[in-house]
């Protein structure tokens, strides 16, 4: 995918949507999907981490009462989840083995962690795989 394609739909796309929520409630919470490794100071040599980076630091600008970039790693589908990809399903034959190198979280423990962040709010803005889990577990506590 080209670099213009790709921030057509990972920086553009979410930025005018949060855009739109910002000058409609100020007060929300907005929560945003990113992804491990991006790069957040926008000036790394790999393309997808530094458009991420530019969209992370985009929303994290906006009039929101809070903004939370998420950067999963391997994320682990739920039980009875439909319509996941092909070839994910595929990786997941080798999640005990992608597991040891990537910190994989279940999606169940990243859906937790969405709903602490916009309940509890959370130390910072941008939550790493361990920050994830550690929202996660704030709900059991």
């Amino acid at each position: 995918m080209t670099e213009a394609d790709y921030t057509a739909i990972t920086y553009d796309t979410p930025l005018h949507f949060a855009q739109t929520l910002a000058r409609l409630d100020p007060g929300m919470v907005l929560v945003h999907v990113s992804g491990a490794h991006t790069d957040g100071s926008e000036q790394g040599k790999v393309m997808w981490a530094r458009v991420k980076g530019r969209a992370e630091n985009a929303l994290a600008g906006l009039p929101f009462k809070a903004v939370y970039n998420f950067r999963p790693s391997l994320m682990k589908p739920a039980p009875g989840q439909k319509n996941i990809k092909r070839s994910y399903r595929v990786g997941l034959v080798l999640y005990p083995l992608l597991s040891l190198f990537f910190p994989a979280i279940p999606l169940r423990q990243v859906g937790l962690a969405m709903i602490n962040c916009v309940r509890f709010g959370a130390p910072k803005g941008v939550l790493e795989a361990k920050d994830i889990k550690d929202q996660a577990a704030r709900s059991a506590a």
